[in-house]
């Protein structure tokens, strides 16, 4: 299939070019001792955005010089220990790997490189111990050459900021908040619609949150609010949450006519119609928060009411927050609040979901990948053999953080092998008949340039790198030309045995369906909400919010794809989401209740601990009737109260009770039993 022809892309390619073939000249110039490794970095790190680049680039040039000093350190010291050394290398590869896995942002690359970069410069020195620091010198200027010259091409050359994609996409993701807020409040819509753009805000607000890694590195004027940007990430957070409970609590009210709820909804209604105006956002707020305080009496529909209202002014202080830091990014001297002026400067990188058993399983898998292409090495005494180690390492950390490695793996190995013809016809046919640097830019110059359309393409980029990398590698461009069939055929086959190997071991050990890593993410998240209920302390929510939403981000088109399966029939990662929600709200508000009515909360939290610990252990069961009870105790207790603790405590304990028994009868207050 040709690839798309639009501006951006085309740019993307020329420019790509441009930056390889001056590292490579540049290569030339300094008589680098493999020069193309500098060509084949231009093309790994180039980015459709000038930030991904400039941010991609700072941290592969840390993970260089890192595993470079590994190679030192190892090599001269273990050469005349072949299996030691190899065991060490394997052993470093592996643990950076684990490392990395464990950071989902721009970071991970400095410990990755600094992994698969040890065993590149590490293993092909073994026979000259005594250069290994000239030759990792030279490595770390060759690929440092390379990341120089693509970062300095896409950031001057029309480049093309994060800041601009980033802010379309926030602006977006506000105007589609809005519109479910909207169909929420007035009971319309279709409920499959509205189940997929729920969906479809989770998985975006992760995509949001991976562009604005990129911010600080940007070329555009954004850059210097990325406080701003993660502020507003975290008001898009809490979105998800509090509209997915307010509709729960408007379809358990739909049947009671209360003229004061309908008054709120239509205001809330006529406030994001108006485009969320600030002032008057304010004065909602507090108008929602004195209805809130004014229970009429304990009965399940005033209980109701009142989460609904709480839940509600929530949710039109996050959307308010949210309008007004979008106008701040499109106008710096747009106003904000006191407190929330803070919030843009002070708010930290939020953690991300992190997978520390998946992550020691896949370095363990590279680890092993890369002794076994050792061992074939070894016992062979195959010279060229030595590409072998270096390739599993490289295929291995690749690949890493998918859920089966495997197929991609074969479909980069598969590619590769499809440059092959494609090298050999250059280097035994096109490269002997040309003469100087001009006329090498105009031989590859049409391969390069025709692969370079597929790189932006995230469904074509993994093939088009394969192709062009087997091709740049094969012909292994030095400053004397020399034609080697048999030197070129055995260098190609040591890399295919290398990701053989990489491919069986990865089978064999870290490779799981997505329906194994729908479970394990599951299973992940009701351990955190046990904790969570028994924590007797409340974490930030955002904070809480941002690891949950980041994982239902991932979990959702797990779930998609694998809901036929019967374990998973049923399952409803939003739910979750909303009773973590629940529990930080009543977590909160713990400490300032009275003795008595902490007592029997703390009863109920206990019980959510449980049912969710039993979920984590495998047990497939619905909460029992004791948590039921335990949870209309606790809100006897509090229906009574009237501080903002209480207001808040019942609010959490109404979302838990309708979260966890949508089906149950009416609360019963104390008076009417």
């Amino acid at each position: 299939m040709l690839p798309k022809f639009d501006r951006h892309t085309l740019l993307f390619s020329a420019n790509s070019f441009a930056a390889a073939m001056l590292a490579l000249y540049i290569g030339f110039a300094l008589g680098l001792p493999r020069p193309y490794w500098a060509m084949t970095t231009a093309y790994i790190v180039s980015q459709p955005l000038a930030g991904a680049v400039r941010s991609k680039a700072v941290y592969r040039v840390l993970g260089t010089m890192l595993g470079a000093a590994a190679a030192v350190a190892l090599v001269p010291n273990l050469v005349n220990a072949p299996w030691l050394l190899s065991l060490a290398l394997a052993l470093w590869v592996g643990g950076c790997l684990t490392i990395s896995l464990l950071d989902r942002t721009p970071r991970s690359y400095v410990m990755m490189l600094a992994g698969y970069t040890a065993a590149i410069i590490g293993f092909p020195s073994v026979s000259q111990p005594g250069a290994i620091f000239d030759v990792a010198v030279s490595r770390v200027i060759e690929i440092g050459l390379g990341i120089l010259c693509a970062t300095l091409v896409h950031s001057l050359v029309f480049p093309r900021p994060v800041g601009s994609v980033l802010k379309a996409r926030l602006a977006s993701w506000l105007g589609e908040a809005d519109r479910w807020a909207l169909d929420v409040l007035r009971e319309g819509g279709d409920q499959a619609t509205i189940a997929r753009d729920r969906r479809h805000l989770a998985a975006a607000a992760s995509e949001i949150r991976m562009l604005a890694v990129h911010l600080p590195f940007d070329t555009s004027r954004l850059r210097e609010t990325t406080g701003v940007v993660r502020a507003l990430q975290e008001r898009m957070l809490l979105l998800i949450p509090l509209l997915s409970g307010l509709g729960d609590r408007i379809a358990a009210l739909r049947e009671v006519r209360e003229p004061r709820v309908r008054e709120a909804l239509n205001a809330v209604i006529a406030w994001i119609e108006a485009d969320a105006p600030r002032e008057k956002g304010l004065a909602l707020i507090a108008d929602l928060r004195a209805l809130a305080a004014r229970r009429s009496d304990a009965s399940w529909n005033s209980l109701l009411i009142e989460s609904l209202l709480v839940r509600l002014s929530e949710a039109v202080q996050a959307l308010a927050e949210g309008h007004a830091l979008m106008a701040r990014l499109d106008d710096p001297d747009a106003p904000l609040s006191p407190a929330l002026d803070a919030a843009a400067r002070e708010t930290a990188r939020r953690k991300m979901h992190a997978d520390l058993p998946l992550a020691l399983l896949s370095g363990a898998a590279a680890a092993i990948a890369v002794m076994l292409s050792c061992a074939a090495w070894i016992q062979f005494g195959w010279g060229d053999g030595i590409a072998a180690p270096v390739m599993a390492a490289v295929f291995c950390c690749f690949f890493a953080a998918m859920d089966d490695p495997v197929p991609a793996i074969k479909n980069f190995g598969i590619y590769s092998l499809l440059a092959l013809p494609l090298a050999a016809l250059y280097m035994f046919a096109v490269l002997p008949a040309i003469d100087g640097f001009p006329m090498l830019v105009a031989a590859m110059a049409p391969p390069l340039l025709f692969l370079g359309l597929y790189i932006p393409d995230p469904r074509r980029m993994g093939s088009a790198l394969a192709v062009l990398m087997g091709f740049c590698n094969a012909l292994a461009l030095q400053e004397t030309f020399s034609a080697d069939f048999a030197g070129f055929l055995n260098g190609n086959l040591g890399q295919f045995v290398g990701l053989f190997l990489a491919i069986i071991v990865t089978a064999g050990l870290r490779s799981m369906g997505a329906d194994a890593s729908a479970r394990r993410l599951l299973s992940r998240t009701w351990r955190n909400l046990a904790r969570l209920a028994r924590a007797r302390q409340a974490p930030e929510s955002a904070a809480f919010a941002a690891v949950l939403v980041d994982r239902l981000g991932i979990l959702t088109p797990k779930l998609a794809e694998v809901g036929h399966a019967h374990d998973l029939v049923g399952v409803d990662a939003l739910r979750d989401l909303r009773v973590g929600m629940n529990l930080v709200a009543v977590q909160a508000a713990r400490p300032d209740l009275p003795r008595e009515g902490k007592d029997h909360v703390d009863a109920a939290l206990d019980g959510v601990g449980d049912h969710f610990a039993a979920l984590a252990a495998g047990e497939r069961k619905t909460p029992g009737a004791e948590l039921l009870d335990r949870i209309d105790a606790a809100l006897r207790d509090l229906a009574g109260a009237s501080a903002a603790s209480a207001v808040q405590g019942v609010s959490g304990l109404v979302g838990l009770r309708r979260n966890l028994f949508p089906e149950a009868p009416a609360f019963v207050p104390e008076t009417a039993r």
